[in-house]
């Protein structure tokens, strides 16, 4: 009699786990994001609504900045333009090749600084992580857009001797969407950059030069974290992590960006 009950008992916990374990998938299930397909590469996410490539980096009405006039400032736009089209949407470069749009972009100062720096083995020169490039042979982009959003705005600054200068503030998002070659792997990626162009002249009279100045937060999401090469690893679904794992709580990288430490790695939610 013992022995019944006790069997009857174990068979009782068996199924409660089973039901337990039922439970637990479904919850695992439900709440796993809807996968990505080619066929639509943005569904579902926040970025189906945002605007598609370049025509989504918006150059707003130029009006005067202090000294600097609205041909200025229209000029200062048009440039910034060109530097974030070079740097994110190039699709050469993006794939990891020469990103020579960029270079072009570039005043000749910075570009000899860029150029030197390019894909250099020492990482602290390295420039690589100045454009968004996908590491060769890790990523096929998905059908022909890329969504973007974002805004910028100009004022007059001065720089470090006190002298005027015309800024472009910007903060843009691009969202990419990649497939591991050879695979049906596919998954999000968003490259986030909050920065400035500055604009002076030499000396008065003198045609605008410009330079792409340090972003005050610049990162990528939805990524394998702690490569240190300047390209962008996409961390696809069911693959496990080859560098440092995020830490501390979920950020949504849709939401209003607080800035990152340097190198930090983070935990996203869906993109």
């Amino acid at each position: 009699m013992a022995m019944s009950l006790a069997v009857g008992l174990s068979g009782c916990a068996a199924l409660e786990e089973q039901v337990r374990q039922a439970g637990e998938d479904i919850r695992q299930e439900l709440s796993k994001p809807d996968a990505i397909t080619a066929d639509a590469p943005f569904a579902g996410s926040p970025a189906e609504k945002f605007g598609d490539g370049a025509a989504a980096i918006v150059i707003p009405a130029a009006e005067p900045k202090g000294r600097f006039s609205v041909r200025d400032v229209a000029y200062a736009y048009r440039i910034t333009k060109k530097i974030l089209i070079s740097a994110y949407l190039h699709k050469p470069t993006l794939m990891g090749g020469k990103p020579t749009a960029y270079a072009r972009a570039l005043d000749p100062e910075q570009r000899k600084v860029f150029l030197k720096g390019l894909d250099h083995k020492n990482q602290s020169k390295n420039t690589r992580g100045w454009v968004a490039s996908f590491a060769p042979g890790e990523a096929e982009l998905v059908g022909d857009v890329i969504k973007v959003d974002g805004k910028m705005s100009a004022r007059q600054g001065k720089d470090q001797n006190g002298d005027p200068e015309l800024w472009v503030n910007f903060e843009y998002r691009f969202v990419y969407t990649v497939r591991k070659p050879g695979t049906d792997k596919i998954t999000r990626v968003m490259a986030y950059d909050k920065g400035r162009m500055e604009f002076w002249r030499d000396a008065p009279g003198q045609r605008l030069r410009h330079w792409v100045g340090d972003s005050t937060d610049s990162w990528t999401a939805g990524v394998e974290c702690r490569w240190d090469d300047g390209f962008i690893h996409p961390s696809y679904p069911g693959e496990a992590d080859t560098g440092e794992s995020g830490k501390g709580p979920v950020q949504d990288p849709y939401a209003d960006s607080t800035p990152m430490d340097e190198q930090e790695c983070a935990n996203v939610s869906d993109i």
